[in-house]
């Protein structure tokens, strides 16, 4: 599933990023120079420190429910906060994919997968404002 959101997130970047590993519980991940990472509850943000791109990772136990169960709910949820949110899309690895634009036009890209009885949610706000640093982010993780 890391493969396919990954590529997801964008095809084929130069990954000369500098950073160090934090951990975050469920998992490490290198956070890029010139970003901030945070934590509230079983979500991890990073934030781009000129407030242009972020990622959320949101990483809980699946408690039996497939993808597309956690994919329709967090869609609704969503629902509440974005002018418009697209329909998930079953990718061939079995997660689901799908856009979300902001009343203000700000695209963000959510990717979700249910994998080791385990719900991993991404949501990339804004990709084109950092591709190189979210796909080096995205690619150190590590789980534990």
């Amino acid at each position: 599933m890391k493969r396919t959101i990954v590529l997801a997130a964008v095809l084929a970047l130069a990954l000369t990023t500098a950073a160090f590993a934090q951990d975050f519980g469920a998992f490490t991940m290198d956070v890029a120079d010139g970003w901030t990472a945070s934590t509230e509850g079983p979500t991890v943000t990073v934030l781009k420190n000129d407030n242009t791109a972020s990622m959320s990772i949101t990483v809980m136990p699946a408690e039996g429910n497939t993808a597309k169960t956690y994919a329709d709910a967090f869609v609704e949820e969503f629902k509440k906060s974005f002018a418009t949110v697209g329909t998930p899309e079953a990718q061939d690895d079995g997660s689901f994919a799908w856009d979300m634009t902001t009343s203000n036009g700000v695209n963000s890209k959510a990717m979700l997968g249910v994998e080791n009885d385990q719900c991993k949610l991404v949501v990339i706000t804004n990709l084109e404002g950092a591709p190189d640093d979210i796909v080096a982010m995205m690619e150190s993780i590590k789980e534990k």
